[in-house]
């Protein structure tokens, strides 16, 4: 399996489809081994990303090639493989809608039956840590038991799956659902499934 590439082709996707902007967010995938994991370079702009820019980092951060700096969320990747065995991927991304809700500190309710299967449930929003804090990647944990996915307060979103695509189709999901709780918001009351 060609992790970098795979990397570098849903990183240019993020950018294309405005999920990130520039530098903002990252990715990565479980390695090979339970010591090799695979992120984005800290400060990488998206739409311009190689494989060659892809870090390889060891369970402990460090990269395996020195000189190089992976995102500074690594923390927060690497904790959650290390709680959640079934992940494989994560994506983290500073999304506008959903991103909007995280600032707000508002979940965003079971209002589509789709989030069941998709999510896994409502999305809650994980508290406020500092960006790139070990705080930050231990506050998230207890919000993916349930969930693939979370807010993270006045930060973006992380969204997990069994491989990439997965991940990635969750970020967009979740994406979407802000967008449609927003604007039924905006019409008048949104209804959840339960209601």
């Amino acid at each position: 399996m060609n992790y970098r590439k795979i990397l570098v082709e849903a990183g240019i996707k993020l950018y294309n489809t405005k999920l990130v902007a520039g530098t903002s967010g990252n990715i990565s995938l479980r390695g090979e081994d339970e010591d090799s994991f695979y992120i984005t370079p800290s400060g990488m702009d998206y739409g311009k990303i190689k494989e060659k820019d892809i870090v390889k980092i060891h369970a402990d951060g460090n990269p395996y090639v020195e000189g190089q700096i992976p995102s500074s969320e690594w923390q927060m990747h690497l904790e959650i493989y290390k709680k959640y065995p079934k992940y494989s991927a994560v994506v983290h991304t500073h999304s506008t809608f959903a991103t909007a809700f995280a600032v707000a500190r508002e979940e965003i309710p079971f209002i589509s039956i789709e989030m069941e299967p998709f999510i896994g449930g409502k999305l809650k929003v994980a508290p406020f840590e500092r960006a790139g804090s070990i705080e930050l990647a231990k506050a998230i944990i207890p919000y993916l038991e349930k969930t693939n996915s979370c807010l993270l307060a006045n930060h973006g979103v992380i969204c997990c799956g069994e491989n990439m695509e997965k991940a990635f189709l969750s970020a967009e999901y979740v994406e979407d659902l802000a967008k449609i709780y927003y604007y039924a918001r905006t019409i008048g009351k949104a209804y959840t499934i339960n209601d």
